[in-house]
């Protein structure tokens, strides 16, 4: 049976993180891309195996900007980019998978390259001129590499989603946009995402909308929610319901995962689930299962 829900692989860092690699730098798991790349591939393959129909590369962390700062030269960064595609593209042939698979950069908002900001707050201390070329260099990146899908993930904010509005005509590819929340399903600063889904709905080459990197136990909400205010297809892939100590770098709390909580976000039909932070293997596994259960 051809299944409408599709699947999105789990988090990058977790797999690492059990290895024990070290992801405390700048770089974040894009550490691991450029210095450790066969360690990337196995984890892309590991979801592969797993039953994701998406796999995402290991960029999040990876910026133009980033890069420049630590005195890569552009060739250097398109080389680095298109790397991080072609990774999942050995995966996929190495595992002989003879489903579809399709390539989803990862990139994440302007708080993944500013040390002042953080993705749990959503509050920028900048122009919106620097957010801007942040992500325009990035863009123009992107447009050269030969991914499928650009996923701008984790954004904590609707400033940050009116300033992307303003440049994502710049790209020729399919575009997912996935914001993060609070309790309430508004952005991490309190602006408005309902607001945010009447100019995402706008722009033609958005085809999805989603929410991540928040507890499983908001996820019901959260498909109501989008399926209320945004005209998109629908994504949600929250993390695992530990809590993450942005200034000493630890999580702590419990994991929150469940087959039956994984059903009941099945009924709610949303267009494409997956995982977050402290998602891995496993959790995919399981999903994969409930979906084909459909």
């Amino acid at each position: 049976m051809n299944n409408k829900i599709k699947l999105l692989d789990g988090s990058m860092s977790f797999p690492l993180e059990k290895k024990g690699y070290n992801l405390h730098d700048k770089l974040w798991t894009g550490k691991a891309l450029i210095n450790d790349p066969d360690l990337i591939k196995n984890i892309h393959k590991g979801y592969i195996e797993a039953g994701a129909d998406y796999i995402s590369t290991a960029t999040y962390q990876i910026s133009f900007n980033r890069l420049e700062e630590m005195e890569y030269h552009p060739a250097e960064i398109k080389e680095i980019f298109q790397k991080s595609v072609d990774l999942v593209k050995d995966a996929i042939l190495e595992s002989k998978s003879k489903k579809e698979i399709k390539i989803v950069g990862s990139f994440g908002p302007y708080a993944s390259f500013d040390p002042e900001a953080s993705e749990y707050v959503g509050e920028y201390n900048v122009s919106d001129n620097a957010i801007m070329n942040f992500h325009l260099n990035n863009i123009r990146m992107i447009e050269e590499t030969d991914l499928d899908i650009i996923l701008y993930e984790t954004i904590p904010c609707l400033r940050e989603i009116e300033i992307l509005s303003k440049i994502l005509s710049h790209s020729s590819k399919e575009i997912w946009i996935s914001v993060t929340c609070n309790e309430n399903i508004e952005f991490r600063d309190g602006s408005s995402f309902e607001e945010a889904c009447k100019i995402i709905s706008n722009i033609e080459n958005v085809t999805t909308m989603g929410i991540n990197c928040f507890s499983p136990l908001l996820v019901n909400k959260a498909i109501n929610k989008l399926k209320k205010y945004s005209n998109k297809k629908t994504l949600v892939y929250p993390n695992s319901g530990e809590i993450y100590n942005p200034k000493d770098k630890f999580w702590s709390g419990k994991n929150d995962y469940n087959d039956l909580m994984i059903k009941n976000w099945l009924s709610l039909s949303p267009d494409i689930i997956g995982g977050c932070c402290r998602v891995g293997f496993d959790n995919i596994k399981n999903m994969r299962k409930e979906i084909d259960k459909i």
